[in-house]
């Protein structure tokens, strides 16, 4: 997982070539405008979806892995918090399906917190197990949000 300053995340390109172009695309700008939905930036190898929504309890919101994918996470409004830890160790409650598996709740005190607000990129490699979309202080929020996804 990596935690970022939005104008560092170019520095990470070199890690994969869908990363890279997943990259590109953010740096070039007017994704911050784009409708809700899926956006196409390179087929099936790299894609942005665009999503509304209010930020919830931790007892509304599952840990996730994705297999096939990398994904960066990006606010163009609102803030939230995430949490990230590896997913070994954890139970599967519901098995993967294209592309998502969900986790039962882990041990507390055994997961990374970030705050993820405008400006700042969060990046998740498939073995990085995340649970985004929490309010912050618990004080739920409308969030205006960007995940691009890369093949790994």
């Amino acid at each position: 997982m990596i935690a970022t300053p939005l104008e560092n995340l170019g520095r990470y390109k070199t890690l994969s070539p869908s990363l890279a172009k997943a990259i590109d695309w953010l740096e070039a700008g007017g994704w911050e405008s784009l409708p809700e939905g899926r956006h196409e930036i390179a087929g099936t190898e790299v894609y942005a979806l665009v999503s509304r929504y209010t930020s919830k309890a931790p007892q509304e919101a599952r840990y996730e892995t994705h297999r096939d994918y990398i994904d960066i996470q990006l606010l163009v409004s609102g803030r939230e918090t995430v949490e990230a830890r590896s997913a070994v160790g954890l139970s599967v409650s519901v098995p993967y399906k294209p592309d998502i598996e969900l986790y039962d709740f882990p041990e507390p005190g055994t997961c990374h917190e970030f705050l993820l607000a405008p400006g700042t990129a969060l990046v998740f490699f498939p073995e990085d197990a995340h649970r985004p979309g929490l309010a912050r202080d618990g004080v739920p929020e409308p969030i205006h949000k960007v995940v691009v996804k890369a093949a790994r």
